[in-house]
């Protein structure tokens, strides 16, 4: 998508619009990257004082108190998407799949809604679970592939191989899902430029709706950071992470595909309406242990522990953990660094009428600094990262978030 292409998108959040966020914490193992509240039922077992064997119970447990949960906390009277998340929702069985579901559509319309995701990872999609999700009314899949090359999904700890992200989507595909997205992954160490394109072509050989692609981090408190630092793992120089970055985008535009995002791309299946929600700063309600709420700058999150957000659910609490009411100066300063992740840039004259805020008068040396660093341009009320400015985008929001 080019600048000019930008009115066609939203400048700014929908004032009575919430999305909502469903956290299902489960995983079949617990990749060495992985920075998510996410855990193994065994290791979820641990934390509530469930028996060791019977790693179940943890899992009856989380979906008794989301039960809970559900009937706590207010609900919008119209959520404008809904993203069942993780960890892997798909890693229910099908019984208690069908009851998650159940559980959420006495509260939400499902149905009744335009989006409705599930990310899903390959090994733990069946025909009878992409069946259930149809009929529950979920009609957009996030699969978690990573990668088409065995050796690195067994780096990654991925639970499985690339035949079988081929399976899992063509299982999706004859359920009737006509939206289906692949997360992907580059620069994992010792890849190379030939082997993430090879990566690529896989994934568009199987005709997805979407992609993410996403650049591998080392993130704090994760084994892969902590292999890293004591010099099992070296990570892959910047200028290659920065290589790979753009021949994404030259390969995916070819394809026909729209980089809406810094990470994502959009195909027939058009963008991720809940996650471009998120980074217009719209207002969203999180579920499930480690979710996070933002409703018109008071911000909260969940306890993580499933014990302890289980816990406080039964005893008829909310499952706070903090929570924060943001400035006005905050609030501006993260709807910059948000929306400069879209294509489409970030509007600061609609954002200043939302807020009530001058952003243009108060972020002038930032917004400066950065023109003349050509990271970032100004059209009209729009500020966009440039073509270089995309290559440091985290950098550009640090700018505004550290003023």
């Amino acid at each position: 998508m080019t600048p000019d292409a930008v009115a066609e998108w939203p400048a700014d959040p929908d004032p009575t619009a919430t999305s909502v966020y469903v956290h299902v914490p489960f995983c079949v193992v617990k990749c060495g990257y992985c920075d998510f509240n996410s855990f193994t039922p065994e290791q979820a077992a641990r934390q509530t004082g469930a028996p060791s064997a019977d790693p179940g119970s943890a899992l009856d447990r989380f979906l008794d108190a989301l039960h809970i949960e559900l009937d706590l906390v207010p609900l919008p009277p119209g959520a404008c998407s809904v993203f069942f998340g993780g960890g892997t929702p798909t890693f229910l069985d099908p019984d208690r799949l069908r009851r998650l579901f159940a559980i959420t559509g006495r509260r939400l319309d499902l149905r009744g809604r335009s989006e409705v995701t599930m990310e899903a990872n390959p090994e733990s999609v069946t025909p009878e679970k992409a069946q259930l999700m149809r009929d529950a009314g979920v009609n957009r899949v996030s699969l978690g592939a990573q990668s088409f090359d065995d050796r690195y999904l067994r780096f990654l700890d991925r639970a499985h191989d690339a035949e079988r992200t081929r399976t899992a989507f063509r299982v999706l595909r004859d359920a009737g899902f006509r939206n289906i997205s692949l997360d992907l992954m580059f620069s994992i160490p010792g890849q190379t430029m030939a082997e993430w394109e090879s990566d690529l072509r896989a994934a568009l050989e199987l005709e997805p709706d979407h992609l993410s692609c996403y650049n591998l981090t080392y993130e704090l408190g994760t084994r892969l950071t902590r292999d890293r630092q004591q010099g099992r793992v070296t990570a892959n120089s910047d200028e290659l992470d920065r290589a790979m970055f753009e021949r994404t985008r030259e390969i995916l535009a070819a394809a026909g595909f729209t980089a809406y995002e810094t990470s994502n791309f959009a195909g027939g299946g058009g963008p991720c309406r809940h996650n471009d929600h998120y980074w217009l700063q719209g207002n969203y309600l999180g579920l499930g242990p480690g979710a996070s709420d933002h409703r018109d700058g008071v911000r909260s999150t969940n306890l993580k522990p499933l014990g302890a957000w289980a816990d406080s659910l039964e005893r008829g609490l909310r499952p706070t953990a903090s929570a924060e009411t943001l400035t006005l100066r905050q609030r501006a300063a993260e709807a910059l660094w948000l929306g400069l992740r879209r294509t489409a840039g970030v509007d600061t004259a609609a954002i200043a009428e939302r807020l009530g805020f001058d952003i243009d008068r108060e972020f002038a040396p930032a917004v400066a600094k950065l023109i003349g660093q050509d990271l970032v341009e100004r059209r009209g009320s729009r500020l966009l990262l440039t073509p270089f400015g995309q290559l440091f985008g985290n950098t550009v929001g640090e700018e505004f978030l550290g003023t």
